[in-house]
């Protein structure tokens, strides 16, 4: 918006009528992430690793907090976008954009299974920031929306 030369009344009441609609969950792949971050303890960690727990993630009050405790990636891909699923359902337009740690592949394949299912939502892909990415490790995926 600044770039299109939008004020910055203009851009924080943007900001203020998007707030509702936004969403954000993320996977953990690997747990030994979360347990050197302290999240997991070691005996956390290791029965997670051996039942194949994928932490589906979000935020709180700007802080990551567990969602969901799914087992394997495959499932917790699936709810991630089931959870968009029940805000696409309304039939209104969105931007998501699927955000990922060293899975470019995985993430373009995702978003091509994503924009057939769901036609009235815009993708778009990146990659997780050096601080989410400390923490969940390489191989997590997530993805975040937001109501255009």
């Amino acid at each position: 918006m600044a770039l299109d030369g939008k004020g910055p009344e203009e851009i924080m009441a943007r900001l203020e009528e998007m707030k509702p609609s936004v969403r954000a969950y993320f996977m953990a792949d690997d747990l030994s992430h979360l347990q050197r971050g302290g999240r997991l303890s070691s005996a956390q960690a290791l029965i997670g690793s051996l039942l194949q727990v994928k932490p589906v993630l979000h935020f709180v009050d700007k802080v990551i907090v567990p969602f969901e405790k799914i087992r394997t990636r495959k499932k917790a891909l699936k709810r991630i976008a089931d959870l968009l699923g029940e805000d696409a359902a309304s039939g209104e337009k969105y931007k998501a954009v699927i955000i990922h740690a060293k899975r470019e592949s995985e993430a373009k394949d995702w978003k091509a299974e994503l924009e057939a299912r769901f036609p009235n939502v815009e993708f778009d892909i990146s990659y997780f920031g050096p601080v989410i990415g400390t923490h969940l490790g390489e191989g997590s995926m997530g993805m975040g929306w937001y109501k255009i």
